[in-house]
């Protein structure tokens, strides 16, 4: 993902926004004053404690947002946090529920 497109950690901690909840995945959407869309994904240690085990989640969920975001039409941070459940999840399952989510947005 280019790095314009990326959030660093500062700017995820002065989020503020809504949240919303799937089976995998809780998506936090924010308003910002950029031209174009922003995300992360973050998988925190809770998720697992082995890290190659959380890039796999990280990679998948990166694979998923970088077909949907061009679809986004406003200018929005999205970070996807990811939850205990997804570390056994096969790809379908953590598309649909990103995709899920995406429908709410």
């Amino acid at each position: 993902m280019p790095k314009k497109y990326r959030l660093s950690g500062e700017e995820i901690r002065k989020l503020s926004g809504k949240r919303m909840h799937g089976k995998l995945f809780s998506l936090l959407v924010a308003p910002i004053p950029d031209d174009h869309q922003k995300c992360a994904v973050v998988v925190s240690k809770k998720v697992s404690l082995k890290a190659v085990d959380r890039n796999k989640v990280k990679r998948r969920a990166r694979n998923v947002l970088a077909k949907l975001m061009p679809q986004m039409q406003r200018s929005v941070a999205l970070v996807l946090y990811a939850k205990r459940e997804t570390k056994d999840a096969e790809f379908a399952e953590i598309s649909r529920d990103i995709e899920g989510l995406f429908s709410k947005v």
